[in-house]
């Protein structure tokens, strides 16, 4: 089983049939959460502060700690027929991102542009865990996740499905505020110290890149997730 802890997290997992039980510090027995937490028939336990901490593995847990559902990635190819009866459907790649709270944060901007979903390299990436989740702020409970094995094949198969294929780099291609962002696309994204791989960069049909001003020459990457998206899903 898998934990989450803070109560806005706990808040927003809710009404998503995913939490077994709550924990709570004996200071908040009548804290507004507990009476949410008792109308939907969810268990909620008093435990010591000591206890949550060890189960959230951090101090940061604000009273609430619950015990949920192991996360459940979404089926690849069940998460792109659902994207394609949209008009124009886009997909976050991810590749090689290692920092739970970049994939918190980024999955938090997913949720909140309604991006179709989320796609993983299942080695040598960071996996969904209790920080991903509390950085999310709940979020996490409603984006579409999904684990492949191979990206470059990945794409190769989105591509035959009528994506177009765009990788962001730091500093070479052309300015994202310079295209149109009209048809079914996939935005790719690299990890935090090596960039997006050869082969995946390979696919790409543009690249893209965030013109900087000032004396700093690079984003951190949710924020410059973040910026790509807003541009795309308004555009």
């Amino acid at each position: 089983m898998a934990y989450i802890y803070g109560k806005n997290v706990i808040a927003s997992y809710l009404d998503t049939k995913k939490i077994i039980e709550v924990y709570y510090a004996k200071e908040y027995q009548n804290h507004p959460l507990v009476n949410q937490i008792k109308q939907q028939k969810i268990p909620v336990i008093e435990k010591s502060k000591i206890t949550l901490e060890q189960l959230a593995n951090s101090d940061k847990h604000q009273g609430f700690v619950a015990k949920i559902k192991d996360f459940q990635y979404t089926d690849y190819a069940q998460m792109v027929r659902h994207a394609l009866q949209k008009k124009r459907p886009v997909f976050l790649m991810l590749d090689g991102i290692e920092d739970p709270h970049n994939l918190g944060a980024i999955v938090r901007t997913v949720e909140a542009f309604q991006i179709d979903g989320i796609i993983l390299k299942k080695n040598n990436s960071v996996a969904i865990t209790p920080t991903v989740a509390k950085v999310s702020t709940g979020a996490l409970a409603h984006v579409a996740i999904c684990q492949v094995t191979n990206l470059s094949q990945t794409l190769q198969d989105l591509k035959q499905k009528g994506f177009w294929i765009y990788a962001a780099e730091a500093s070479q291609g052309v300015n994202y505020q310079t295209l149109r962002y009209d048809a079914p696309m996939v935005l790719i994204m690299g990890s935090e110290g090596k960039g997006i791989s050869r082969l995946v960069m390979e696919q790409a049909d543009y690249r893209i890149f965030i013109p900087m001003y000032g004396k700093v020459n690079s984003l951190n990457l949710s924020v410059a997730t973040a910026i790509l998206l807003a541009t795309i899903v308004n555009n």
